[in-house]
């Protein structure tokens, strides 16, 4: 569940990258996001809260971990194609704090239920 509505696994990647990169205070140079109210700031105060129920299969929960990992990831690409213009294997390590200071991955995990 997304906000308390059913959401398929194959869905969740685009909603978070969606609400990540939201730019709701238009601070965000670099962010594409449509701005919503609804929706996150900006990359810095997007912080995703993961909450699990104690029946939940382990291998459910490693999947959502994997889109949640995936969707920062992409992001990331994208940053570096668009501010660097190159490949993100190609950046030095300055370059690579920039950018996990663009995106930081900021993840809740929340007691079981």
């Amino acid at each position: 569940m997304v906000e308390n509505t059913l959401t398929n696994k194959n869905e969740l990647r685009e909603l978070l990258k969606k609400f990540i990169d939201n730019n709701g205070d238009n601070s965000c140079a670099y962010c594409s996001g449509r701005g919503l109210v609804t929706s996150s700031d900006n990359p810095d105060e997007a912080i995703i809260s993961l909450t699990t129920h104690r029946e939940t299969p382990y291998k459910d929960f490693i999947s959502v971990q994997n889109e949640l990992t995936a969707a920062y990831k992409e992001l990331r690409q994208e940053y570096v194609k668009k501010i660097f213009q190159k490949d993100i294997s190609l950046i030095s390590d300055e370059e690579l704090a920039r950018v996990k200071a663009a995106y930081p991955f900021r993840i809740s995990e929340a007691e079981m239920k």
